[in-house]
């Protein structure tokens, strides 16, 4: 799971931080570090323009410059090329993630912290600057940040804890791939594999969105499929895949999500019904029991189109998944009181820009800073009601 993301000139964001990074991490016990870290359950809220969706695009773009390469990511999906995504072309654009992850072979936790910068080449072509993954030791019962990876321009060196602690030198021929993706797809190299899965099994859903694929309105190509897809269109595929695979299983999860929602009892033919009339809280109670869960998944307006008490249900099954599933998350934005109503100060993210210019002026916080808003928490008043209020609305310097 991410624990903290930084962006550096990219897209709106100037130096933006949502969460904590690997120096955070280190320091925490010193005084006047209060960072908080991101959460299992994460609601980004603020008014529209303020980075929201922006922040999103920006893990999307970096997810495919790690799977795909920069230059196939700055075209992709209708990007429009890395020169028109960053603001100044004279500066790199860099990105920090810092991870939680699960050793799968001790079955502890590991802190990983991804960092890659990107920079413009006299072609307006992106071209991967600099790349370097730090991880979290403990050395004589000191917490030290040992980087394991770390590349300029191409050349550098790489640390396989796995075998020894000595520096190898490595190159990467082609300027438009990262390390990660190449060391990432190596058994031997445990650290980089773990942290590749981790990055390559984001899941950005666009269930809510209009771009809607023909599937619904011509079908679909027939045979069974492992997971959703970003729009959730083959959902008939899934539902198939799932029942071929475990009829009893199949059973179950249909029933448990038509239980939720009243408007699916009654109908039959699931997969012809689901085409003839989607139902987009079914397709989220299906993704959020993929047997194979995503370590990330964002969301934009998930309440979209949801009946209030329907959001009550889709806030209640988010918890659930990301209590189930300990090193997961839900990172999703809204503009709705209600399903924030249960979740914590500390999950909530606050986006405000003032429009000063056209980049640069967003600013992140987490409503847990506010003294005021942990105060009427903890004396029993819910986030969303506390929103509703306006306290959301204005910084604690400002009271």
């Amino acid at each position: 799971m991410i624990l903290g993301i930084e962006i550096r000139n990219f897209d709106v964001f100037d130096q933006d931080k949502a969460g904590i990074l690997i120096d955070d991490y280190i320091s925490e016990k010193e005084p006047g570090n209060t960072s908080d870290p991101l959460r299992g359950l994460n609601a980004l809220i603020g008014r529209n323009n303020t980075g929201k969706t922006s922040f999103m695009g920006c893990m999307a773009f970096l997810k495919d410059c790690i799977t795909q390469g920069c230059a196939s990511a700055s075209i992709i999906y209708g990007r429009p090329g890395f020169a028109n995504m960053t603001p100044d072309i004279s500066r790199p654009s860099v990105f920090k993630v810092f991870f939680k992850l699960e050793d799968k072979k001790t079955g502890e936790p590991k802190f990983i912290q991804y960092e890659l910068g990107i920079v413009t080449s006299k072609y307006m072509s992106p071209i991967i600057d600099e790349e370097k993954i730090k991880i979290a030791v403990d050395i004589e019962g000191e917490k030290k940040a040992l980087t394991i990876l770390d590349m300029k321009g191409g050349e550098g060196y790489i640390i396989n804890l796995e075998d020894a602690a000595d520096k190898t030198a490595i190159g990467v021929e082609d300027e438009h791939l990262t390390a990660l993706s190449l060391y990432g797809m190596i058994t031997g190299y445990r650290d980089f594999v773990l942290l590749y899965k981790e990055i390559s099994s984001w899941f950005f859903c666009s269930f809510s969105s209009e771009e809607q694929s023909s599937y619904f309105y011509e079908g679909g190509a027939p045979g069974g499929h492992k997971h959703l897809n970003s729009t959730g269109s083959n959902v008939g595929n899934v539902l198939e895949y799932i029942k071929m695979n475990d009829e009893e299983e199949y059973e179950r999860i249909v029933t448990e999500i038509k239980d939720k929602i009243p408007a699916m009892k009654r109908k039959k033919n699931l997969p012809l019904a689901l085409k003839e009339s989607p139902d987009k809280l079914f397709l989220y109670l299906l993704l959020l029991r993929d047997a194979s869960p995503r370590s990330t998944i964002f969301i934009e307006t998930p309440d979209k189109d949801l009946y209030h008490d329907m959001v009550d249900v889709l806030s209640d099954e988010m918890r659930e998944y990301t209590m189930k599933n300990h090193y997961c998350q839900i990172i999703f934005s809204t503009h709705n009181p209600y399903i924030i109503e249960s979740l914590s100060p500390k999950e909530i993210w606050i986006f405000e820009r003032s429009f000063e210019k056209d980049d640069g002026d967003v600013r992140i916080r987490c409503a847990g800073e506010d003294p005021l808003v942990m105060e009427m928490f903890n004396q029993g008043v819910g986030m969303g009601a506390i929103w509703y209020g306006g306290h959301l609305d204005t910084r604690p310097e400002d009271d």
